[in-house]
């Protein structure tokens, strides 16, 4: 949604668009900025989206295996 922002494809002026925007931030925001603080980027490069997408995969395995060992 941000490079639909950057790329001025929507409006971020517009109100409901500005909502939701807001909301996926404060929803995201948090747990980013933990990983942020523990892990720096590489030149410029922002690697907590990796690193979260990597974790809830790990956690979405291991529930499995652990349902499919009961």
């Amino acid at each position: 949604m941000i490079l639909l922002i950057q790329f001025q494809m929507i409006n971020s002026y517009n109100k409901i668009i500005n909502t939701i925007f807001r909301a996926l931030i404060s929803l995201h925001e948090p747990l980013l900025g933990k990983i942020r603080q523990y892990i720096p980027s590489l030149s410029g490069i922002d690697l907590s989206p990796v690193i979260v997408i990597l974790l809830l995969s790990f956690l979405k395995n291991l529930i499995q295996d652990y349902r499919l060992g009961l």
